[in-house]
């Protein structure tokens, strides 16, 4: 029997997943000594999407989204208030000044209710049920720029947003066919998370995952299962990079590697985060370790950067 204290706590959890807190962009490209623009996109149900554009010295760019409540600079999780996932920063500059120095420009947006993003309708964030969408516009928009028109295209997605990219893929595969490569991280099964959430607020788990999704129901209009992302890795049709930390509390490595299994491209690997149960570790991780990653782009690219432009980390 869930009691009423526990009722409420899973109605805030809910309401955090639903209708998260816009965190602030705490640093910009300039901080970081890159040239940048801010731009802006619209979706294809009229949310005006914000973002950067960082430019590259070649004809190669990563499309980059975010977890949420992040936005396209990280996520200011060592500021008092928005310290529960650690405590730490989560820091994309030094990712995106890896990038440009290896050549690539970049492109990172906030997705809608999240930075300087619009809201979509009802001022609800989908955890990529809806931010499919922004997926696209982002393609549409490096796709009709006149500098990156024909420019090589990588994406990286991460937890919502990896979310956003299969659902966007499974909808329109076609979108995806010129795209070289998607490096994946943390996407995240919606019942998991409700569970691992359940286990933390010592509520029974079958009990709390039932009287959760009425709560959720009511203010989204979506269901649990409708945030089950696994079957989607079957439409993934590019090479693709999973990383996932492994005792991450909010979510089972398992369902990562089943999606690893699912992914019908050979070109695919993945890669485990051990030693923290903080999945925002892994939202870090290519600002700390940013060879791999250059490593796995130029792998899938036709215009590779000499060995002699290629930074040492």
């Amino acid at each position: 029997m869930i009691t009423e204290e526990q009722t409420a706590m899973l109605g805030a959890l809910a309401q955090g997943l639903s209708t998260p807190p816009r965190t602030p962009i705490l640093r910009t490209p300039e901080d970081y000594g890159l040239d940048y623009e801010e731009i802006s996109f619209t979706t294809g149900d009229g949310v005006e999407i914000s973002g950067w554009f960082i430019p590259g010295s070649s004809n190669r760019i990563v499309i980059s989204n975010h977890f949420s409540p992040g936005n396209r600079y990280g996520f200011a999780g060592h500021l008092e208030g928005l310290d529960y996932a650690g405590g730490f920063e989560v820091n994309f500059l030094p990712r995106y000044k890896a990038l440009h120095d290896a050549g690539y420009s970049v492109l990172a947006y906030d997705l809608r209710s999240h930075g300087d993003s619009g809201d979509g309708e009802g001022a609800i964030s989908g955890v990529g049920y809806y931010e499919w969408q922004e997926v696209l516009a982002s393609l549409d928009y490096v796709r009709n720029r006149e500098d990156t028109a024909d420019a090589e295209i990588s994406l990286m997605s991460m937890c919502m947003g990896a979310n956003a990219t299969l659902n966007a893929m499974d909808k329109h595969p076609e979108a995806f066919t010129d795209v070289n490569s998607l490096i994946a991280i943390a996407p995240l099964k919606g019942r998991t998370t409700i569970e691992r959430n359940c286990e933390q607020m010592q509520i029974p788990v079958d009990e709390g995952v039932e009287a959760f999704e009425p709560i959720y129901n009511e203010i989204t209009g979506l269901h649990v299962d409708d945030h089950d992302i696994i079957p989607k890795a079957a439409a993934i049709n590019v090479p693709t990079f999973y990383l996932q930390v492994r005792d991450d509390m909010n979510s089972r490595w398992t369902d990562v590697q089943e999606m690893y299994e699912a992914t019908p491209t050979d070109d695919k690997k993945i890669v485990y985060v051990e030693g923290t149960p903080w999945r925002f570790q892994g939202y870090n991780y290519f600002s700390d370790h940013p060879a791999e990653m250059i490593e796995w782009l130029d792998g899938h690219s036709s215009d590779p950067q000499p060995d002699d432009k290629i930074p040492s980390f």
